[in-house]
């Protein structure tokens, strides 16, 4: 029985793709993370803490499939995502990430010429590595896994090149700890990326 409805799971996964091929696209992504964290939790709240903007860069594969006629389809990217936090007396933290947001997308335009498009959906992280810089950060307690949500717009030019931003909000809290664990600070991640996405 279990055999029957992974199959008939698998077929139906097939069948809905099939009439997606000729709208598959595929292509390469790459952009500018801007993380503004928010902050809760603070243990010491006099220290006046000077969060700064963290930058980072994003970069990895993309796939497009649009549903034909009605401008709605679907967008898959595995992405190296450098995010982290910052702050102007501490010193900051950098995390990379490998990131696979999934979006529904909505196109509207002149075909293969000029459109615009609007992104939403989840996404799902996993962090693989870290580095603190600074002499008064101690420690970083972050989730492997991470959770969220993003949201963006962009245009697209002569179906080839995509620009756009999006926006995407962590639901899962980090910490960042003082080197005299005087100060630990909870954040979740909040970054704005700036990217262009170019298709075969």
């Amino acid at each position: 029985m279990k055999k029957l409805l992974i199959l008939a799971i698998v077929m139906v996964v097939l069948a809905t793709l099939q009439p997606l091929s000729a709208q598959m696209k595929f292509g390469i992504k790459a952009g500018l993370n801007l993380s503004s964290n928010s902050l809760s939790n603070v243990t010491d709240p006099s220290q006046k803490l000077q969060k700064e903007s963290y930058n980072g860069f994003l970069v990895g594969p993309t796939v497009e499939a649009m549903f034909p006629f009605i401008g709605w389809g679907l967008d898959l990217s595995l992405l190296y995502s450098q995010k982290g936090i910052a702050f102007q007396d501490f010193g900051n933290a950098s995390i990379s990430y490998i990131d696979v947001p999934l979006n529904l997308k909505y196109k509207l335009g002149i075909p293969k010429l000029i459109g615009i498009y609007a992104t939403a959906g989840p996404y799902i992280s996993y962090a693989f590595a870290d580095k603190i810089t600074g002499d008064k950060l101690k420690a970083l307690d972050i989730n492997k896994f991470d959770l969220g949500a993003n949201i963006g717009l962009g245009v697209e030019l002569l179906n080839k090149l995509q620009v756009g931003a999006t926006y995407s909000v962590g639901f899962l809290k980090n910490e960042v700890q003082s080197l005299d664990a005087a100060t630990k600070i909870s954040y979740r991640n909040g970054v704005m990326s700036l990217t262009a996405t170019y298709f075969y």
